[in-house]
């Protein structure tokens, strides 16, 4: 998986969808009860106090919207650290095994690499780790 393009469409998993279509529905209840359903297209002849709150509620949804999305993204990377996590414990169990399997030249090439991969992903982790950073 190479580069990932900049300009991707913003998807949601079911559980910010489900989040949003709730955060939605009470952003609507609110806004009918407060200004009724004329509100967003009679927006220039509300007082200045009703047309804030107009605005506001519209705020309150995208931020929402954007809120969900950003949920969904860091559940996806967390999915991902973990898949590539177990990935490398993968590889290093079975480079393990073909060292104990067959002691050569070959298998301990392999279990080097596989161990060098394991070490540069435990320093990648610490140094990106919150209590490093402070």
């Amino acid at each position: 998986m190479g580069a990932v393009s900049l300009m991707q469409s913003p998807t949601l998993d079911r559980q910010a969808a489900a989040t949003f279509l709730a955060g939605a529905l009470l952003i609507a209840i609110s806004f009918l009860t407060n200004y009724g359903h004329g509100a967003l297209l009679h927006l220039k002849a509300l007082s200045l106090d009703e047309q804030i709150g107009v605005s506001l509620h519209i705020a309150a949804l995208a931020a929402l919207f954007g809120d969900a999305e950003l949920a969904t993204r860091l559940r996806d990377r967390t999915r991902d650290k973990v898949a590539r996590a177990r990935q490398l414990e993968i590889g290093r169990l079975i480079a393990a095994i073909r060292f104990q399997l067959a002691d050569t030249p070959r298998s301990r090439i392999q279990l080097n690499e596989t161990l060098a991969l394991v070490l540069e992903e435990l320093r990648a982790a610490n140094t990106s780790s919150p209590e490093n950073s402070r």
